[in-house]
């Protein structure tokens, strides 16, 4: 006997699915505004890369894609221009960005924290943190190297099957505690959702909302950041205090 919901199921179906495509072109015309397209084809003239092969992820501020260039692939984060990025901004970044640029625009606040996000992850790569290396940055975008295997970027660790806990929760705290002592900054939004995990092997991604170990939220944000990843290891088997995890992570040098 036929189901009487059944065309309404598949209409249902169908309105979500043009519903997804319609909020996908919205977030890639977004993106790839004409400023945008002007910027990359720049960079492309440079020989930074030749193509945008496609989208690795859609954040609430940037969107990151896979470029190939004659060196290999490469990872291109594109920040969107807007209130809408704003409104997800921490205040004290906000701020801070204002006081850089001196002006309110959404363009110069941008670009003042696409530079922030490339110079933490120098600093961080030379230190020796398991970042991404970064090679440039311009305007709304950054290029930095591209985490994966075989084409494929390393899945944050959220969605990954951890086969060895203790011995991930010590490379966790070893990362942060060199991004701390070492590199001199906080991450200030770190979790399970911005750690890349591949066969034991870890990269923090996200840095645009470092700060240096000096600044006065420096300890509450990586007690925060012990915290989240505290309560991560507790689900995992792994016992360990957000207190423990932060002094580990360099807590104690602040």
């Amino acid at each position: 006997m036929t189901d009487p919901r059944a065309p309404f199921r598949f209409h249902k179906t169908k309105e979500e699915e043009r519903r997804k495509e319609r909020s996908h072109k919205d977030v890639m015309d977004e993106v790839f505004d004409r400023q945008t397209l002007l910027t990359i084809g720049k960079l492309v003239n440079r020989g930074l890369f030749e193509t945008v092969d496609f989208s690795v992820s859609t954040g609430k501020v940037a969107n990151v894609f896979r470029v190939s260039s004659k060196e290999g692939y490469r990872a291109l984060k594109i920040y969107r221009i807007g209130n809408a990025v704003f409104r997800n901004m921490p205040p004290y970044l906000q701020h801070e960005l204002r006081e850089e640029v001196g002006s309110n625009s959404f363009g110069r606040l941008v670009f003042a924290w696409v530079r922030r996000e490339f110079m933490a992850l120098a600093n961080c790569h030379e230190a020796g943190v398991p970042v991404p290396a970064p090679i440039e940055y311009y305007r709304n975008t950054l290029l930095m190297e591209f985490v994966n295997e075989g084409g494929f970027p390393y899945p944050p660790l959220f969605k990954c099957r951890v086969e060895s806990p203790a011995a991930l929760l010590e490379d966790v705290i070893k990362a942060v505690n060199s991004m701390v002592t070492k590199a001199g900054l906080v991450h200030g939004d770190l979790s399970q959702y911005n750690v890349l995990y591949h066969e034991g092997k870890i990269a923090i991604i996200d840095l645009g909302e470092a700060v240096e170990k000096s600044h006065p939220m420096a300890k509450g944000l990586l007690l925060r950041d012990a915290q989240n990843f505290a309560k991560y290891f507790n689900k995992l088997g792994v016992v360990i205090s957000p207190e423990e995890m932060f002094q580990r992570m360099g807590g104690a040098s602040l």
